[in-house]
């Protein structure tokens, strides 16, 4: 050992243990880039996308038939699910970190038109000509913002035990079901299907507030959670409701005395799709993700398990199965597509008549 215990280096040495430095410093770098590009690509072995969605069975469902098979295909992608997040928050910079969004036609076309989404093009999807022109969620300029991954029916929920099936959504005003219907708070499916009853126009909307005025000692409840009729049916305190196909026909297939039909004034259709927000920085993946959700595997998956209708034309579903949701041409031709380009500017306006009318 040498005095000191210190070691003499000669120059070729120190070259090498300089090189042998900078070589692992630059390997580190390209360690660390790679792995927070977040460009999408699958070559990265480590790109993620960051989804909104409704929560509860929604989701699990979304899972089992989006997620883990796009997983599968596209190794080394990961989907994360995040809370859904309505335009507001979007619109404030809450959407930071999140790549696709999963909200209602109204709010995806109000989203687009504040240019918080990626316009979608047709070249990136294979799926695209698929698709009933319902499934097209355009905005104010004609740009394509979402595409529809489910269809459902805005219509009257009943059990057949305490009521004969409803023919006309005045029938929600009945006295045979008084103080046993419940309607949706500040919904403007509700308003538009009320405006159909009482032949009102977008122009003269006071036979509307009145029929409101009306039905309000009526109402057990104005429910804000879509969740809401069913533990109302299950307790008997509702037995007439404005509600959803495929949650009715959910509770029905779990053995509840509940039905579901559109009255002769016709429905309204019912949509949830995805859009890309523009601050995405994996737009290609986020596309190619929205692109698996419109598939025949996945659009046969939700029919089957939320009874809510394909998008996809080319879906084929058991006979049975067509019965209980929006399914093909003559069924979507029954329902209300709102034009919410319109709509939008008097929503306001409207839900504060609503609010006025049904205060007692």
């Amino acid at each position: 050992m040498r005095a000191g215990g210190r070691r003499k280096y000669t120059t070729k040495a120190i070259l090498s243990i300089i090189l042998a430095s900078v070589l692992m410093i630059a390997g580190c770098g390209d360690s660390k880039s790679s792995e927070g590009s977040g460009n999408g690509s699958e070559s990265s072995g480590k790109s993620e996308l960051v989804v909104t969605s409704f929560g509860g069975k929604y989701d699990e469902v979304f899972k089992k038939y989006v997620v883990e098979p796009f997983e599968a295909a596209n190794p080394g992608v990961k989907v994360t699910l995040a809370p859904y997040t309505g335009v507001a928050k979007l619109a404030q910079g809450g959407g930071e970190q999140i790549d696709v969004v999963q909200l209602d036609d109204f709010d995806l076309i109000e989203a687009g038109n504040k240019q918080l989404l990626q316009p979608l093009k047709k070249e990136a999807f294979t799926q695209w000509d698929n698709l009933y022109p319902q499934a097209f969620l355009n905005g104010s300029g004609n740009e394509t913002y979402g595409l529809t991954n489910v269809f459902g029916s805005w219509g009257i929920a009943y059990n057949p035990d305490k009521v004969d099936k409803p023919e006309s959504w005045n029938d929600l005003w009945a006295p045979e079901v008084q103080g046993k219907v419940a309607l949706m708070s500040q919904w403007i499916p509700d308003i538009l299907l009320t405006a159909k009853a009482v032949n009102a126009t977008e122009d003269n909307m006071d036979p509307v507030w009145e029929a409101f005025k009306a039905i309000t000692p009526s109402v057990a409840q104005y429910y804000s959670s879509f969740s809401a009729p069913e533990s109302l049916f299950g307790t008997g305190e509702i037995t007439m409701a404005a509600w959803f196909d495929g949650r009715a026909i959910a509770l029905k297939e779990a053995g509840q005395s509940v039905d579901f039909v559109i009255p002769k004034e016709g429905g309204v259709l019912i949509r949830s799709g995805l859009g890309v927000l523009k601050s995405s920085k994996n737009q290609e993946l986020a596309q190619k993700l929205i692109d698996f959700s419109l598939t025949p595997e996945a659009q046969k998956g939700f029919a089957e398990e939320l009874f809510y209708g394909p998008t996809n034309e080319t879906v084929e579903l058991e006979a049975e199965l067509q019965k209980k949701v929006v399914y093909g041409k003559e069924s979507l031709d029954q329902l209300l597509a709102p034009d919410w380009n319109s709509l939008l500017s008097k929503r306001e306006d409207w839900l504060t008549k609503w609010t006025e009318a049904t205060m007692q």
